[in-house]
């Protein structure tokens, strides 16, 4: 008797095949139906429009727009930017004199009502004009030429049109006569987007290097890890696919947006950082930190946007799950689709300050332990701070007419929801310049970004004879905003750590750590903001004479130990004896901890002048179970000195290190052909290996596509080896990533060049 699976199987293939029949059969009666038509016109003496060709490819060429699938797949689809010419070809039952014997119009809508006065409707009139005369800010129409029964008119798109879906119609009648008006809507979609190569856009950018990588790029590196110990992870942004454009329409529907603010890049990036995330709308993701994703998928196993924005299409429901990393991928993938440059950013030690002191406060007990939010003392702020190993939001590139002049270029938008602004889950855009200046009056959101970037770390201990009950003891001006990384223009490396096609661009958001600009920056903002002035200028109270060092570790490779290691001297004349606090834990990349993996308790006494260590070590049996997302561990290490008010505090990230998948082409890549690869990587620990599974992604190359394997014996060799489908010449990187439940997240790319056939 047939499994269940089998039936299902077999339903599914005669579902498929009644509806391909189905298919062919509707278009054959279209097409019947639309030669009775056009007998039927050919045979009337007023004039009719038979057919406009919306010349889809040829626009597509012109507009730079030639990528998007849409254009390839789908006949009723065309895919152009604002600023640009929109050329159609208009065939009428009769031949074409539009000078003098047919009035010919086309009328453009957009959204629910449109109105000309909001500039979301367009009425045109094909006078027999061979010129745009019209600014760039104005629609127009001229005819290119007439040749029998079909004219050819290009139509001027105004530099600051709705970004979206636009309608259009077009009527003939006879001109300077009586006759019957034929009116013709269409069902094509036109899709008019950024158009960051005209310089009268508000999205302009001058050099075509950048426009290659921040609107055109579909394939990026996004930068996670802990600083200094940074690493890369491919992301197949995938802006081109059919689904991505229909998701991002529903989306901006579901935004609340007005169908006339859609040509503003400063309201339409506002608006997309909240619908990325779903806490106010239905918008695209859920996040989620906890850990548990059940439910769901792990953020950690997407491995790009495509299928992401798929899904959501598909359900018309919010997708789970994301993290900040997965919110900015996606984001950007949705930015570059509708034509408006932007970049994926990574701050390293990104502050999280909730109650815009421009400090991260730590709090501590009169004996020196920390105080978290749960423990018996309420931190004042009544929310905790914190500082996350990496944080990743995106710039996107425009003018700034709302701000004074050189406040354009670069600005901040975030789409993880951390904090309100406006009453919803969104952040931006928030001025590059105005974030270096400290401009916090300036919009939007500057002061939440200015102290993810460059907050000071204040450390405070109870006192009840304190103003407000706490005691300053000491402050950290350069442990926030370590690093500030964005992939470079260019190739996309595919190996090692991916340093190749990093930029550091920390000097775009602050001057230099230390320097008196950014001290100056950091305190014109607080000037600015009450309860920062409080912060800085209550006066630090902790006498320091210990020094305190942690040692610094590298990545430490999967299957190997490690120790945390303390040194202090003491550079007073007096002894001092030191309690010290060791801990080691995994860590989710917000800072906030996973498990514990170990600890350790002891006391150091210091004679005058004194150095000594104390070290902890860490095997792999202690902490291989306990690895969560990105595999990081903290060491955290606190240190009393019972002599004196003096309280350290220092840490140490490092991140478990796993080995690159391996990728080769085994033949000639052709458009149309089998192309075979081989996916292999030596299992680097002496465990079974199980529920095993391959996901890949490439734009151009392949959708999307997850693949069961067998079971990997402890210390063993995976291999596998597939075909690759590619429909057409591409330059295209192929992304893969191996899970299991023993060994996850194990990651590797390859550029292949696809050749014409």
């Amino acid at each position: 008797m047939p499994t269940v699976d089998a039936i299902s199987d077999l339903a599914n293939r005669f579902t498929n095949d009644l509806e391909l029949c189905r298919r062919e059969d509707r278009e054959f009666e279209i097409a019947t139906e639309l030669n009775e038509i056009a007998d039927a016109l050919s045979a009337s003496k007023d004039p009719k429009i038979v057919s406009v060709d919306f010349q889809p490819m040829y626009n597509a060429v012109n507009h730079h727009c030639e990528l998007y699938e849409l254009v390839d797949r789908r006949t009723d689809c065309v895919v152009v930017r604002r600023g640009g010419l929109l050329s159609m070809v208009v065939k009428l039952n009769q031949n074409v004199a539009l000078a003098s014997a047919q009035e010919l119009k086309f009328y453009f809508s957009f959204g629910s009502r449109p109105n000309v006065e909001k500039g979301t409707q367009a009425h045109l009139v094909v006078t027999g004009k061979t010129k745009i005369e019209k600014p760039h800010d104005d629609w127009d129409i001229r005819l290119v030429k007439e040749a029998g029964k079909k004219a050819t008119v290009e139509v001027q798109i105004p530099t600051d049109a709705p970004v979206g879906v636009w309608k259009v119609a077009a009527e003939v009648t006879l001109r300077n006569q009586a006759g019957e008006r034929h009116l013709r809507r269409f069902d094509t979609h036109v899709y008019i987007l950024f158009n960051p190569w005209n310089e009268n856009d508000g999205t302009y950018l001058p050099e075509e290097k950048m426009r290659q990588e921040y609107v055109l790029s579909a394939v990026g590196t996004v930068f996670v890890g802990s600083y200094p110990h940074t690493r890369g992870r491919h992301w197949a942004f995938g802006q081109f696919d059919d689904a991505v454009l229909p998701a991002c329409m529903l989306l901006l529907e579901r935004s609340g947006v007005s169908a006339e603010a859609r040509g503003d890049p400063v309201r339409m990036s506002r608006a997309l950082s909240k619908m990325v995330n779903s806490n106010d709308d239905s918008g695209l993701l859920v996040g989620k930190w906890d850990g548990e994703y059940e439910d769901g998928r792990a953020p950690a196993k997407w491995l790009g946007s495509i299928e992401i924005l798929e899904m959501y299409l598909r359900t018309r429901q919010s997708v789970k799950y994301g993290q900040c990393w997965v919110f900015a991928a996606c984001l950007n993938t949705i930015c570059r689709a509708l034509g408006l440059p932007c970049r994926v950013v990574t701050n390293f030690a990104s502050a999280h300050d909730t109650n815009i002191s421009l400090s991260i406060d730590e709090y501590f007990d009169e004996d020196g332990d920390q105080i978290d939010a749960a423990d018996r003392y309420v931190n004042p702020a009544g929310i905790r701070d914190s500082i996350w190993n990496f944080h990743v939001w995106n710039d996107v590139w425009m003018s700034r007419p709302d701000l004074p002049d050189g406040f354009g270029g670069w600005q901040v938008i975030d789409a993880t929801p951390q904090e309100t602004s406006d009453g919803s889950y969104q952040c931006g855009p928030a001025s590059h310049e105005a974030i270096r200046q400290g401009r916090v009056d300036l919009k939007y959101d500057v002061p939440f970004v200015l102290a993810e970037v460059n907050a000071d770390v204040v450390r405070w201990q109870k006192d009840d004879r304190a103003e407000g009950g706490f005691k300053k003891l000491a402050t950290q001006t350069s442990s926030v905003g370590r690093l500030i990384l964005t992939k470079k223009a260019g190739p996309v490396a595919t190996g090692g750590f991916f340093k190749s096609d990093r930029e550091d661009i920390t000097w775009e958001y602050k001057p230099p750590e230390g320097t008196r600009a950014e001290r100056v920056s950091i305190l014109n903002a607080a000037r600015r903001t009450r309860t920062a002035r409080q912060v800085f200028d209550m006066p630090s109270e902790a006498k320091e004479d210990v020094t305190f060092q942690i040692e610094d570790r590298d990545q430490v490779p999967i299957g190997d130990n490690f120790s945390v290691t303390i040194t202090a001297t003491n550079t007073s004349s007096e002894v001092r004896t030191i309690n010290v606090v060791m801990t080691c834990a995994s860590m989710y990349y917000t800072g906030a901890k996973a498990h514990t993996i170990k600890r350790h308790d002891g006391e150091l006494h210091l004679e005058p002048s004194q150095t000594k260590t104390m070290s902890m070590e860490v095997y792999y049996s202690d902490y291989y179970s306990k690895l969560v997302d990105h595999d990081l561990i903290k060491s955290i290490v606190i240190c009393n000195v019972n002599e004196t008010t003096q309280c350290w505090g220092g840490e140490d990230n490092l991140e478990v290190h796993k080995p690159d998948i391996n990728i080769e082409v085994l033949g000639s890549a052709v458009e149309g052909k089998a192309v075979p690869i081989k996916v292999s990587f030596d299992n680097p620990i002496p465990l079974l290996l199980k529920e095993c599974c391959l996901k890949l992604d490439g734009p151009g190359l392949m959708r999307p596509k997850t693949v069961p394997l067998e079971n990997i014996a402890p210390k063993g060799k995976m291999n596998f080896e597939m075909n690759l489908y590619p429909k057409k010449a591409v330059e295209g990187t192929l992304i893969v990533q191996f899970n299991s439940r023993e060994l996850c997240n194990l990651t590797g790319a390859k550029k292949i060049s696809v050749a014409s056939a």
